[in-house]
C-alpha cells in the first residue's frame, strides 16, 4: 500500500518521540531552518507519543521515533503499536538511532517503517531520507504497472 501524504508543506505537522533533548533540539532546528517545517511536536516517551496519537490518529503527518528509551522501552515497541493500530498507515515514519545496526533497521523496516535517520543527525542524510520517500509517494500505483 502506497502512502499519499504530502510531507512537502511548512505547515506538516511532525512529532518526534525522543528522550534526549538535545537531539531534539538539533532535529527541530534542521526541519525548521533548512526544511522549513513550523508545525512541530516533541515528546520524551513512546507513552506521550501512544497518548497523542490515541487523541486524533490523524494529527501527524510525519513521525521520527528514537530506538532507546530508558527502562528497556523501544522505538520498535512503539512503531509495532502503531502497526497494529493501523496509524503507522497514516504517517510518514522514521527510525531514528544512535546505532543503525542491521538487527534494529531489520525489525523496523519490518513493522512499515518509510526510513531511518542516524544520529547525530545531518542535513543531507535527512534531506536524502525525505525525499526517497516523496519520490516513492509520488510513483502512481496503476502507473507502476503498465502492460502494452
Amino acid at each position: 500500500m502506497t502512502k499519499n501524504l504530502d510531507i512537502s508543506k511548512p505547515e506538516t505537522p511532525i512529532l518526534i518521540v525522543d528522550d534526549n533533548h538535545q537531539y531534539t533540539n538539533v532535529l527541530i532546528k534542521i526541519l525548521e531552518r533548512s526544511f522549513g517545517y513550523k508545525n512541530i511536536t516533541a515528546v520524551d516517551s513512546p507513552q506521550d507519543a501512544q497518548r497523542l496519537l490515541n487523541e486524533d490518529s490523524g494529527r501527524f503527518k510525519l513521525l521520527f521515533v528514537d530506538y532507546h528509551f530508558p527502562d528497556g522501552e523501544t522505538g520498535g515497541n512503539l512503531l509495532k503499536a502503531l502497526r497494529d493500530k493501523h496509524i503507522l498507515e497514516q504517517v510518514v515514519s522514521f527510525l531514528i538511532t544512535s546505532e543503525p545496526n542491521s538487527d534494529n533497521v531489520k525489525e523496523v523496516q519490518s513493522l512499515g517503517v518509510d526510513g531511518v535517520v542516524a544520529k547525530p543527525f545531518s542535513r543531507t542524510a535527512l534531506e536524502q531520507q525525505l525525499a526517497k520517500v516523496q519520490r516513492s509517494m509520488s510513483i502512481d500505483e496503476d502507473d507502476a504497472f503498465v502492460i502494452d
